[in-house]
């Protein structure tokens, strides 16, 4: 044996990486190398997992080596296991190398390898490819043996260009070129953005039959290769600079759309802005390469993991993407080789939805046609349009009247959103009950053979969920007397307006007892079918929050052919003014239906005030300040007088009084609880699409902007405030006593604080918000009482407003320009969701494709110190009224509020249980949890049941993991029971388990369990289904559907396992109950939901234990101090500030039929959460019957712009008394029945007219 070959016999070169995919490659090489005799047969590639510890295993594999390298993701370089091989190998002297992917600020390399050896090695395996790593080995190995020739030296192959399967080389970077030979100019075109990697490593399955479906369907394709994280120094071109040549040529865009397949976000990373997606002008299309196999895709009911979601669904967002279907799924083979293989079906429903986005930039807007589809649940005439904080006739009448100006083909343009009302109502809506043989004869039908054949070609699944619950196809819901299905709607040119199907029209109301998994009715599908395939609809647009094709069976994300949604909707554009604050419910819409939002702001709000007899009450008040120290006998008689309109206002309830407590004592907690209604903010109107707030409109939302501080700009009444030498905590806790320095009561400072800052934003809108603006007001006489310092800070806050308050409101405009720019198939810039007015300003403008938060981030820092200052209040209040710490809490979890407040509510789960996040250093993610040790902890161990929603379950799927965890971290810690609620109860329940035969180990997982909520697939918590239906008897009836539609497992790789029975002895425990809410936009009567989630569980508890629990509504509107009510006494306060108020009423009455509606709903939701909690009273229900039903005006109004929602409002107050929920008096109940009966004879007779 020679010199040279026994240097090439005894050289070991060690390849270590937890990287799969180099991995393979490396493997793939060396082993190649090796059987040509080129490198010695002791190198080889281990494989590093995320378990790996370091043993005596690593030190056999290592021992002997000339040389090791590492490369490494996910910072193993910081982990114990590196550490501790570092230790092995500096301490054997054996050289290694980082082959670096991850920072290695500071790492050794070792002595022994020089610098250029080490730069070498590393650009081999940078450039990458198989001949570079070829080479790699072959230069690793001649460092051992002189003898070896010299590999060439690392070849750089294109950082960037097009790929098709059909070029010579497998790519060009010639763009004319390439479209020259593969484009035709008759033809939409569509862009590709793939990783580089998959170019270097061959694996080009699914970019080339993307290629191939692409040009089958009509379409060309420049599908393009690019890193996404390029170094341009190394000479990679930018993101921006592969935008400019590969999709845009001669100063223009040359793709129609752009599908990518890349992770993560360019804005996110820093490679884009906004700005530049808006140059390249064309709709962004996220395609989903799996991470895991095609078959453990589809065995997933969720559809996409948690990283998954994470990285591929959430990032994307940030760039504006449309939502598109997994394309490719991910293949390992026992040698750690990988790629990606094409699904096939869902390749081609993918480049059909995108091909319809660039279509639409195609089209002359003449010749588009699009559906316009109002919301209607329930789906009664009524309540057409029922979208949140959004005056959907009004919005949908502009609309139509742009649109036309635009030349699209509109017949017939309303001049009222009354005369829209009439047009939709005058034709088949979903209401069978008002449907005549005129309006059915004259409604679009769907031939049943038709839909029959179509859907036979449906996944087996889809066909047997339905027939299981509808029957045969067509089945038989809205047949017309031929048995074909009716799809109501009005045609209007090429725009056909129509009413969404119900989810369960026609349903026995009894299956949301036994199945909350409801599939779709087959008039369902048949209406989104006839808008696709006969209608031929280029758009479709979803008129408002919310509707319910999204929510509808099937994955979470990353949808399969068999979830009802993609089935519905097919390739259609789906465009979808949103409510920006509902942030949890709008990420849904765009994941499970691939919808473009366009956020819309909230309805207006102003300041409750004083009103009614709480106006007469106050003045009684103001008057018993001024004699009380001089005139004790009018003094007495104005206590008379005050205690008198206290009853009368039905107020004892919420301020007691008690004739041993001093009346001063009483008064102040009587002034403290009208303060609290009158500055209590309330909706006064509903937004309309595109219109900015105006006049006093305009002045209130800015003061509504200003409550709370926005960054470094505070709050205006905090300001004020200081004006008088104090702060609005002072102010509260003075009352009607003198406060501070200032000679004026509490009460009068407040009242001059809002006197005195709507006048300075009045100044400042009277000037045009201008710079003239801000020096007019500050040339107010309150503004120059104020000192100098305090003056500057009114400067400050006057340009605030000017500068960036009032130019975001301004752009309103851009959700009605931002949705015809959709309907052309133009980009929509992407923006974040939430609340304005909870210091969120910087959320302005609306009109975005907003999106929410990524999931690993949650809680944040700034979250975790609300949830703990919810905690505490919680805590404080529940000791304060039954005298000692709750042992078991339930807590509803949405994600809409997590998102929106950085976790507060997650946070606030962890900090009862005493467990808090750990987060990651740089990026913030939480990486993991610690235990709060008992003794900083300062209380027990408190148990908490969360209830969380289908939306929680499927934005935020790790965080239901993480809250498993802190549950099992806090059971076990050996901490006495008197510390430790959570470990005794868990013990307790062990035991009774094991006594019926479970093993140790399963006895504790079950009884462990406390994250509970919708199976997957599943939404809701199905006690509005019951409510809305009438089919309920008694609280059981209630809790059964509470049981049967929540009590699904999450925790410990648990998805949703039915665990009836753990719910039902969780739900009997609790003690105290509890949702919060972190924005005034919208409160526990806007919607069914805040009933069906924490009324349900409330009614749940008391009937599984017999007793009602404590209830709270935490408020955290206000960061810095949160509240906490009780459920009774939130409902007492939203009643009377908003429900009950003039101002709610009349801003209501502004908007016509959507007003009239809203107080149906006003009215449904309130009786729903009677019905759970009992929680109206009867002065409640009086004067909702007073207020809506009776009064002359209101009445007038309603009977000409919506009777059928003074029929409904009649309608719920006579279930309520017939329920003896309200005991109202004999001739309440008989005008209620007259009034009823009148207007379904009008309703009649109008009918007979038509």
């Amino acid at each position: 044996m020679g010199e040279c070959e026994g240097c090439r016999m005894e050289t070991k070169i060690i390849y270590m990486t937890n990287d799969k995919r180099r991995y393979a490659a490396m493997g793939d090489t060396c082993r190649e190398l090796q059987e040509k005799g080129e490198i010695s047969d002791l190198c080889n590639v281990v494989q590093m997992e995320r378990s790996s510890e370091w043993n005596y295993v690593w030190e056999r594999k290592l021992q002997g080596s000339s040389l090791v390298i590492g490369r490494f993701i996910n910072n193993v370089t910081k982990s114990a296991f590196w550490q501790a091989c570092r230790d092995y190998l500096a301490a054997r002297h054996i050289p290694y190398i980082l082959d670096a992917v991850e920072s290695v600020a500071g790492e050794d390399q070792g002595t022994e390898i020089a610098p250029a050896v080490v730069d070498r090695l590393r650009r081999y395996s940078f450039y990458g490819g198989m001949e570079n790593f070829r080479n790699f080995w072959r230069y690793a190995a001649a460092q051992f043996d002189k003898a070896a020739s010299e590999p060439e030296e690392p070849a750089v192959r294109a950082w960037a260009g097009i790929y098709h399967p059909d070029l010579t080389d497998g790519y060009t970077t010639d763009l004319t070129a390439y479209r020259e030979k593969f484009c035709r100019s008759d033809r939409p075109t569509l862009g590709l953005l793939f990783y580089r990697d998959e170019w270097i490593w061959e694996d080009l399955k699914y970019p080339a039959a993307f290629v191939r479906e692409a040009e089958r369907q009509g379409y060309n394709a420049i599908a393009v290769f690019s890193n996404q994280l390029p170094d341009v120094s190394l000479g990679m071109p930018s993101i921006r600079q592969v935008f400019h040549d590969f999709f845009r040529a001669d100063g223009r865009t040359v793709i129609d759309a752009l599908v990518t397949t890349m992770k993560f976000s360019q804005i996110g990373n820093g490679n884009l802005q906004v700005a530049d997606y808006e140059e390249l002008g064309v709709p962004i299309v996220a395609a989903y390469t799996l991470l895991t196999s095609e078959a453990e895709w589809r065995a997933n009911p969720e559809g996409l993991n948690a990283i998954e979601t994470s990285i591929g669904v959430a990032l994307p967002e940030l760039d504006g993407a449309v939502h598109g279907v997994p394309i490719a799924g991910r293949v390992t083979e026992s040698d750690g080789a990988m790629e990606y293989v094409p699904l096939p079906e869902r390749l081609t429903a993918l480049i059909a939805r995108a091909g319809k986005w660039a279509r639409l930039r195609w089209l002359k807007n003449t010749d588009k046609k699009v559906a316009i589809i109002f919301h209607n649940y329930p789906p009664k005439n009524y309540n057409i349009g029922s979208a949140s904080g959004l005056d959907t006739m009004e919005s949908v009448r502009r609309l139509l009247a742009r649109m036309a100006a635009e030349g699209y083909k509109v017949d017939f343009v309303p001049e009222t959103s009354a005369a829209l009302v009439e047009l939709m109502t005058s034709h088949a809506t979903n209401d069978l009950s008002m449907m005549t043989d005129q309006q059915a004869e004259e409604c679009q039908k769907l031939s049943a053979k038709e839909y029959s054949d179509w859907f036979q070609t449906l996944p087996e699944s889809a066909r047997q969920g339905m027939e299981a619950q509808w029957g045969k196809a067509p089945g038989r819901v809205m047949l017309s007397d031929e048995g074909n299905i009716l799809v109501p709607g009005t045609m209007d040119g090429n725009i056909f307006l129509t009413v969404q199907p119900a989810r369960q029209y026609g349903m026995d109301p009894q299956r949301a007892y036994h199945d909350p998994k409801i599939a779709p009715t087959h008039q369902y599908l048949a209406f989104y079918y006839w808008l696709r395939e006969v209608f031929h609809a280029d758009a479709v647009l979803h008129v408002g929050t919310h509707g319910n094709l999204e929510w509808l069976p099937g994955k979470a994300t990353g949808l399969d052919e068999a979830s009802y949604p993609d089935i519905a909707l097919g390739a259609l554009p789906n465009i979808y003014p949103y409510l920006m604050t509902i942030t949890g419910e709008g990420i849904i819409a765009k994941r499970r239906s691939g919808a473009c939002l366009i956020g819309y702001l909230p309805a207006p709000v102003a300041d409750a005030g004083a009103f009614d007899e709480l106006a007469e009450l106050e003045k009684l008040m103001d008057e018993y300040a001024n004699f009380k120290n001089a005139d004790s006998e009018q003094t007495a008689a104005i206590q008379q007088k005050i205690r008198e309109q206290a009853k009368d206002a039905k107020l004892d309830d919420s301020v007691p009084y008690e004739e041993s407590v001093p009346f001063t004592d009483y008064l102040a907690e009587l002034h403290s609880y009208l303060e609290e209604l009158q500055d209590s903010e309330i909706h006064v109107g509903l937004h309309i699409l595109g219109e900015a707030p105006a006049g006093e409109t305009l002045i209130d939302e800015v003061g509504h902007l200003l409550r709370l501080p926005n960054g470094a700009a505070g709050a205006l009444p905090d300001l004020w405030a200081e004006k008088y030498g104090t702060t609005l905590e002072e102010i509260g806790r003075c009352g009607m006593e003198i406060c501070g320095k200032s000679g004026l009561s509490g009460s009068e400072i407040m009242r001059r604080i809002r006197k005195e800052s709507r006048a300075f934003l009045a100044a400042i809108a009277k000037g045009g918000f201008s710079a003239a603006a801000v020096e007019a007001a500050l040339a107010l006489p309150e503004v120059k009482e104020g000192s100098d310092e305090w003056q500057a800070k009114a400067r400050k806050m006057a340009q605030y407003v000017v500068e960036e308050i009032y130019p975001r409101l301004s752009r309103t405009s851009d959700e009605m320009e931002n949705t015809l720019k959709a309907l052309s198939g133009h980009y929509v810039p992407p923006g974040p969701s939430g609340s304005p007015s909870a210091g969120g300003v910087d959320l302005l403008p609306s009109g975005r494709n907003f999106y929410g938060s990524d999931p690993r981030s949650l809680p944040s820092q700034a979250g975790w110190i609300t949830g703990c200052k919810l905690g505490d209040r919680m805590i404080e209040k529940y000791i304060t009224d039954q005298g000692k710490y709750p042992e078991n809490i339930g807590m509803v979890l949405w994600s809409g509020p997590n998102m929106r407040s950085s976790g507060q509510d997650i946070a606030e789960f962890l900090y009862l249980l005493g467990v808090r996040p750990v987060w990651q250093k740089g990026s913030l993610r939480v990486a993991g949890l610690e235990i709060i040790p008992i003794e900083d902890l300062k209380r027990p161990r408190i148990d908490v049941t969360a209830r969380i929603s289908g939306l929680f379950r499927d934005t935020l799927p790790q965080l239901a993991e993480l809250m498993d965890e802190a549950v099992m971290m806090a059971a076990a810690q050996e901490e006495s029971e008197a510390d430790n609620f959570v470990r005794r109860h868990i013990r307790e329940d062990s035991e009774a388990l094991q006594a019926e035969g479970a093993s140790a180990d399963d006895a504790w997982r079950s009884a462990a369990f406390r994250v509970f909520g919708d199976a997957p697939g599943t939404y809701g918590s199905g006690i509005n289904v019951v409510l809305d239906s009438k089919n309920w008897q008694d609280e059981k009836d209630l809790a059964d559907v509470y049981v049967r539609w929540g009590g699904h497992a999450f925790g410990g790789g648990a998805r949703g396992d039915y665990q009836p029975e753990l719910f039902k002895k969780r739900l009997a425990a609790l003690d105290l109950t509890v949702k919060n809410e972190e924005n005034h936009d919208t409160n526990i009567l806007s919607s069914d939901d805040y009933n069906g989630f924490h009324g349900g569980m409330i009614n749940a508890v008391k009937s599984l234990s017999g007793k009602a629990p404590q209830s709270y509504v935490g408020d955290s509107s206000n960061r810095g101090n949160p509240a906490m009510r009780t459920v009774a006494e939130e409902m007492k306060r939203v009643v009377r500030a908003e429900a009950l108020n003039p101002k709610y009423i009349e801003g209501l009455m502004k908007h016509g039929y959507k007003g009239a509606m809203d107080m149906a709903n006003r009215l449904n939701i309130s009786f729903q959460w009677d019905a759970t909690s009992q929680v109206m009273e009867d002065w409640m229900y009086d004067n909702y019957a007073e207020k809506y039903a009776f009064d002359p005006k209101v009445q007038k109004w309603m009977k000409e712009v919506n009777p059928w929602a003074l029929q409904n409002i009649a309608e719920t107050l006579l279930e309520a008394e017939q329920r003896h929920m309200w005991n109202a008096s004999d001739e309440t109940k008989e005008k209620l029945q007259e009034l009823y009966l009148s207007v379904e004879g009008e309703l009649e007779e109008d009918d007979e007219d038509d």
